[in-house]
């Protein structure tokens, strides 16, 4: 029931007024199984079915040269770069997210996480000062928060943007969110 809620609230939210070039999106994945009841990541916040996150009509808000950051979890991945084929962005490399502590995990503990770059129409890199490593080590916090100084990176990269948060958290100053767990 939770899970309808959640997928009915982020279906049929109103999508962001205006037009973005810098995208930043953590999906709230949805997993096929777990352990137990009490280890699913329902528990934590609601997910999304693949089908849905997809479907979301982003040509409404995205500009026409725009880039997009993409969280994905391991286990996620060939859905991540489904939905960047969806909406018709084009992967270009990624950054690794290093926790200081390790989680779950089926096959090994997982301790790090992608954010895949991707772009779509002509969409000019960052100059090389405006460059970070692709190694980012920053300490694990609440179950699926994201390190603060994202933000600061993809600001540094693109000082002039027009930025957009999908399925946020939190409100930035300077960034429209979007999210049904916005306070």
């Amino acid at each position: 029931k939770r899970n309808k809620t959640h997928k009915e609230r982020h279906v049929n939210m109103s999508l962001p007024e205006g037009e973005f070039n810098i995208i930043l999106a953590d999906p709230p994945w949805e997993y096929e199984y777990s352990i137990s009841d009490s280890r699913k990541i329902e528990n934590k916040y609601p997910t999304m079915p693949l089908e849905d996150i997809c479907r979301l009509d982003i040509r409404k808000f995205v500009a026409t040269d725009a880039i997009l950051f993409l969280w994905a979890t391991n286990p996620k991945l060939e859905e991540a770069f489904t939905v960047l084929k969806r909406w018709n962005f084009n992967y270009r490399t990624n950054l690794v997210w290093v926790k200081d502590k390790f989680g779950m995990g089926y096959y090994f503990r997982q301790q790090h996480e992608l954010l895949l770059i991707s772009t779509i129409g002509i969409m000019t890199t960052p100059l090389p000062e405006d460059r970070v490593s692709s190694v980012l080590q920053s300490p694990r916090t609440k179950h699926s928060e994201k390190p603060k100084i994202i933000y600061e990176i993809i600001e540094k990269m693109y000082p002039n943007g027009k930025y957009l948060e999908l399925f946020a958290r939190n409100k930035r100053e300077g960034w429209v969110s979007w999210g049904n767990e916005l306070p």
